[in-house]
């Protein structure tokens, strides 16, 4: 229903003059409220703007990623796991998701569903697609079909497929998880990307160094450091660089692993014991990010703290995560949407660093037996109890 006050302030026609109409209409003629008013009345209302907008198609947002990711089991050294025959749980609501629509509600839009019927507000649709790379290749291909208004992609690797399957078909991608926009050829520049992709930035191969640091700071018995990732992936292959120069200076060994596959990531945690090494550094790496569940279950099961470069690792077992927040990039992304939905092209939109925030988890803390020192949780943005 629209309230009086926004119908008593029309342009050409008020809702006073319509009123007037129709008590004249009433007192001259009653046939004339039937054959007469009721069309002026629906054409005023129709043509308010309030109406107009409450007629828009809802922004359909596609959502492309890599998984979904099998959450991890909580369990502490020799605790007893879930029983071998339970089906995983998976992911169903990743942290970038529920950031960007908690923002787009701070924004005054509305999630199309059934029970938000009659709520103020544009209307809008999310559709999360995760799965293979394959998959989401063929999601890429769904969502030009249909077409969707603005594709989400995250990671390097999903925007790199809707980058080539929208090449045809052009559909505004906004970008989130990429490290180097500019050097992987999504964007011109970050000021002024150009083209059809913009997004937030998340700095993550710039935090590699800082991240031993903090690592060494937590552990200061830290001196053999596992390293996991994809041989031949640019992005943690660039992050290593800044790793081992970190590791030099702090006199940490480095014991790099390389993996293809989620089996043979399961094959190379198995030798993970306290004398094989002190703690495992999550590197930005596509394949390791979408298999993180094994690296924290064998983490604590081993007793090998494990740091991350996401704040949702930390809330999933590791002792601390420091990189952009994950679910702050989804929220930034909910501006990308806003804007664009009123008429801004990507191409004019900068891209936009995340900040790193430092997360750290009390409850990892002690199932592994580390005392947090004070400095670390002084300098935390984040401390879960």
């Amino acid at each position: 229903m629209i309230p009086a006050k926004e119908m008593e302030t029309g342009n050409d026609c008020s809702w006073s003059s319509a009123r007037a109409f129709v008590s004249s209409g009433l007192r001259n003629d009653r046939r004339l409220l039937r054959g007469a008013v009721y069309p002026v009345i629906a054409a005023f209302l129709l043509a308010s703007p309030l109406a107009a907008k409450a007629q828009e198609k809802p922004i359909e947002i596609g959502v492309l990623a890599l998984g979904p990711r099998n959450l991890p089991d909580w369990r502490c050294g020799n605790e007893t796991p879930r029983l071998a025959a339970a089906e995983p749980r998976r992911e169903t609501m990743p942290f970038y998701v529920q950031g960007l629509l908690d923002e787009l509600e701070k924004l005054k839009y509305v999630d199309n569903r059934p029970d938000n019927a009659g709520k103020p507000g544009r209307r809008f649709v999310v559709d999360l697609r995760m799965g293979t790379l394959p998959e989401v290749r063929s999601f890429a291909r769904e969502f030009v079909r249909k077409p969707v208004d603005v594709i989400v992609a995250v990671a390097t690797v999903a925007v790199r497929v809707a980058q080539e399957e929208t090449r045809d078909r052009p559909i505004p991608i906004l970008m989130t998880g990429v490290s180097e926009p500019v050097g992987e050829g999504f964007v011109q520049s970050l000021a002024r990307p150009g083209g059809f992709i913009t997004g937030v930035s998340h700095q993550q191969v710039q935090g590699s160094g800082k991240r031993v640091e903090l690592f060494k700071e937590i552990l200061p018995r830290l001196q053999r450091m596992i390293t996991i990732r994809m041989l031949g992936y640019s992005v943690s292959e660039k992050s290593m660089v800044e790793i081992r120069a970190a590791a030099d200076r702090l006199k940490i060994d480095i014991l790099d692993w390389t993996v293809t596959s989620r089996a043979e990531l399961k094959a190379v945690l198995a030798k993970v014991r306290r004398e094989t090494a002190d703690g495992i550094m999550i590197l930005p790496d596509s394949l390791i990010i979408s298999n993180i569940d094994l690296v924290l279950e064998t983490s604590l099961e081993q007793g090998v703290p494990t740091f991350g470069l996401q704040d949702f690792m930390a809330d999933w077992g590791a002792i601390g995560a420091y990189g952009p927040s994950t679910y702050q990039a989804g929220g930034r992304v909910a501006r990308y949407v806003d804007k664009i939905s009123k008429g801004a092209k990507p191409g004019d939109l900068p891209v936009e660093p995340i900040d790193p925030t430092l997360v750290v988890n009390l409850k990892a803390a002690a199932c592994l037996g580390v005392p947090l020192p004070l400095t670390v949780l002084q300098q935390a943005d984040r401390v879960i109890r």
